[in-house]
């Protein structure tokens, strides 16, 4: 049965006012949000792709980019509405009867979007991912999709000199970016760090030599041969005598994309060398790195026994503080149960969670809650101290 809610406050307008007299009529007779959501199955006897509050895609190809990341070209309904160089989408899959969902940075630009109704995800393949090689194996041509409509923030500011730091499929929203912008005038004088992992795994080498005839600076790097991102690398790079410092930063700013160490690791070398945060753009591929902040909470209480309840579950998990960083989804999931995800990155808000008492470590924002009750999202989420769930 579902759980009692207080009655919702009507718009003062007509239409605002039937929509939800609608839902709440649904609600009552259907225990469904809207009468929309109810019919859904009957609804996709005749339009299969059909799913309430879902946008649907086509895929319209998919090709290998080297042996671990692939493109998927998709095909957007009508309600679709475009996008912004940079930006992502939760992407949407049933997969044996559940629909999962992840998030992708869109790799072409807005303007191919433009003229061809087509956008594309490149996508790395995660060893033991639920998704990713699922899409990879068992995804066809004609097979539908569902999207969200374009979302965040590490979009260009045109205003300033530009490097770009891009690690294995991080540079996804960076060559949207570079796309987008092949004809624009500060391309000649911005700079692209793409560092792989051998010349092997090299990924988009037409678009690379396009950008470097639009007279883009491209430096390619490899990890096994030159080591991950150094200050040293971006002086070579830039071709200056000494280790650029503020003067050098003053109009220029740096978008960097990969994993939360290579990050963390750009951030600390830019800074140091005179770049302010507010000129430093990023987009996490997957969980942001465990902070200082945890890492000094954890440790100004080694000894103490955490133990974490999963109340409706009747599952348990116990250890020493300091031992462990994991959140409570993952923790969740080692115990055998299946909490409603989605993004895994605190962006789509499948997996809140109320938590009944205990406090928990907030990775996105750094902070540490009180030990009362709360909505919580799993993903985000690493326990301090003995946290009891209603899960």
């Amino acid at each position: 049965m579902p759980a009692y809610k207080q009655p919702e406050t009507f718009s003062a307008s007509p239409l605002g006012f039937m929509h939800k007299f609608a839902n709440l009529l649904a609600n009552t007779l259907t225990n469904k949000e809207s009468f929309a959501a109810y019919f859904e199955p009957f609804i996709q006897l005749f339009k299969p792709e059909w799913r309430y509050q879902q946008l649907a895609a086509k895929v319209i190809s998919k090709r290998n980019e080297n042996n671990k990341i692939y493109t998927l070209t998709l095909k957007p309904s009508a309600s679709w509405s475009g996008f912004k160089a940079g930006q992502f989408v939760l992407f949407s899959i049933e997969i044996n009867g559940r629909l999962l969902t992840r998030t992708f940075s869109i790799s072409s630009a807005p303007a191919e979007f433009e003229q061809s109704g087509l956008i594309e995800l490149s996508i790395c393949e995660q060893d033991q991912g639920a998704v990713t090689p699922w899409l990879k194996a068992e995804l066809n041509t004609g097979d539908f999709v569902y999207l969200s409509q374009a979302m965040g923030d590490f979009c260009l500011n045109l205003q300033d000199k530009k490097v770009f730091i891009a690690a294995g499929s991080g540079i996804t929203p960076i060559r949207s970016m570079l796309k987008q912008a092949k004809n624009e005038a500060w391309l000649k004088d911005a700079h692209l760090f793409f560092y792989q992992r051998n010349p092997e795994e090299t990924i988009f080498l037409d678009d690379l030599a396009a950008l470097k005839q639009a007279r883009l600076n491209i430096h390619l790097l490899y990890t096994e041969l030159d080591g991950h991102f150094s200050l040293e690398h971006l002086k070579t790079g830039l071709k200056l005598e000494q280790t650029p410092d503020a003067t050098f930063f003053n109009h220029t700013e740096a978008y960097i994309c990969g994993p939360g160490k290579m990050i963390a690791s750009c951030r600390e070398q830019l800074n140091q060398a005179g770049l302010a945060d507010s000129n430093i753009h990023y987009e996490y591929f997957g969980r942001a790195p465990s902070s200082r902040s945890l890492t000094e909470s954890l440790a100004a209480d080694a000894d103490e026994f955490i133990q974490v309840d999963y109340l409706d579950s009747n599952k348990q998990v116990q250890f020493t503080s300091g031992t462990v960083s994991k959140t409570l989804l993952e923790l969740a999931e080692e115990q055998g149960l299946k909490p409603v995800s989605g993004c895994r990155m605190g962006i789509c808000h499948q997996c809140i969670c109320h938590k009944k008492q205990g406090r928990v470590f907030n990775t996105k924002t750094g902070e540490i809650s009180d030990s009362g009750p709360e909505a919580i999202q799993l993903c985000l989420s690493v326990p301090v101290g003995s946290v009891e769930l209603e899960l």
